[in-house]
């Protein structure tokens, strides 16, 4: 039997979020095309050129059907749960039963499932004398709804949240909504917004209790000194974050975040050597899939920035099979954005099909607009640097519009300077 591209299976299957458990089974165990791999063409193969033995479909059929049907006596386990909880009238234990739910499909990368699930768990605890389950709640659909793009439902819960902190005592609680709204000033490049409420988060850290939350904190500001060009500020309150982390995490994630954002510092200092060498100690620190992805792809920028384009393809190729290999599809167009900038800077003259590619994924997926936004702004350059003047312009057109419909002042301020750029020259 031949062997299927992921596109041939794309292109026969229906677009429905049920089969999408097979699709991503499907992905797990495709190949890349050996015969095409150390051709030239090879280095503009995407994940649609991957191959998967026909002969395993049967078995990943079953796989898929069997996690799917897993997924689905869980949930329906705790609905289950819920409403016996309810028939007791014990609504804490129903709205614990959906927040545990809620959590799970959160942990398996499932937001929308985690935010509806959330959502009725804050619903159904509303009425309730302790609300520590409906801080969670809160906690959890402000959350997913930024990672979803919905930011103003995003602060909105975190205002909730923060509120019924303060309401209740629980200074940890407020300090946590707080560092999230900072989070999504952030976002949105208001700075002062984001120092605001990175303040109110710090005055409500117990500096004894080693919560994680005054290292965090310190790194935050530390981003927001980085962007408005502050970096001597930025390098001390990196100081300040590794003095702070809890002993129990020095060897645990927090490092590599950590030098990562060193990483990134340097690269602002145009001390791009020095930030290589911190992407690299990041990398090999990290143990999180969707970490391993974005300082992956740091490194494979500041490579490309050095002139060394094969390596930084190598580093980004790394990053996309992580990001199949750890079922994280929704992290391929920022690794797409890069190889695209790669290939070109290598005289592919078909660069452009990483940016296609990237755009199928973020359709296909239904992932943020501001990830579309990205992925145009990437497409609308190159465009214009291969003589495709309108079409480049227009793509930057629309990045910049959807940046300034989702309030993203920086990036929109960073396309509007590039369009100037472009057209004057």
């Amino acid at each position: 039997m031949k062997r299927l591209s992921i596109d041939q299976i794309s292109g026969v299957l229906p677009a429905m979020e049920e089969l999408r458990p097979f699709l991503d089974q499907v992905l797990l165990v495709s190949e890349p095309d050996l015969e095409r791999h150390w051709a030239g063409s090879g280095e503009l193969g995407t994940v649609g050129g991957r191959f998967v033995d026909s002969e395993k479909l049967g078995e990943v059929l079953d796989e898929a059907l069997a996690e799917h049907r897993r997924r689905i006596e869980s949930l329906y386990g705790s609905v289950g749960a819920a409403l016996r909880a309810m028939a007791e009238e014990d609504r804490a234990g129903a709205a614990a039963a959906l927040l545990q739910a809620g959590e799970r499909e959160w942990r398996s990368g499932r937001p929308r499932w985690a935010e509806a699930l959330a959502e009725a768990a804050a619903r159904v605890g509303a009425s309730l004398p302790d609300q520590a389950t409906v801080f969670s709640a809160q906690l959890m659909v402000a959350r997913t709804a930024r990672l979803l793009g919905d930011r103003r439902t995003a602060r909105l819960r975190y205002e909730t949240a923060a509120r019924i902190a303060e309401q209740t005592g629980n200074r940890s609680g407020a300090a946590t909504a707080h560092v999230g709204l900072g989070n999504l000033a952030v976002d949105r490049g208001l700075w002062a917004d984001a120092l605001r409420h990175y303040e109110e988060a710090e005055s409500r850290v117990d500096p004894a209790a080693a919560n994680g939350h005054g290292w965090q904190i310190a790194l935050n500001r530390s981003i927001v000194a980085r962007e408005e060009g502050r970096l001597d500020d930025c390098e001390a309150l990196l100081s300040n974050a590794r003095r702070l982390i809890p002993e129990r995490a020095e060897h645990g994630g927090s490092q590599a975040i950590l030098d990562n954002a060193e990483g990134q510092l340097l690269r602002a200092r145009g001390r791009l050597k020095e930030a290589e060498v911190a992407f690299r100690r990041a990398l090999e620190a990290t143990d999180d899939p969707e970490g391993h992805v974005t300082i992956a792809v740091n490194l494979a920028e500041v490579l490309l920035a050095l002139g060394a384009e094969m390596e930084a393809g190598k580093y980004a190729r790394q990053a996309e099979l992580q990001a199949l290999e750890a079922g994280v599809v929704r992290r391929l167009p920022e690794v797409y954005r890069v190889l695209g900038r790669v290939a070109a800077a290598r005289g592919h003259a078909d660069a452009f099909v990483f940016h296609e590619r990237a755009l199928e994924i973020i359709r296909e997926r239904s992932l943020p607009q501001v990830e579309l936004a990205l992925v145009q702004e990437a497409y609308g350059e190159l465009d214009h640097a291969r003589g495709e003047t309108e079409t480049g312009i227009a793509r930057l057109e629309e990045a910049m519009g959807i940046f300034e419909n989702l309030g993203f002042a920086t990036a929109r301020a960073r396309v509007t300077e590039l369009l100037r750029r472009l057209e004057g020259g």
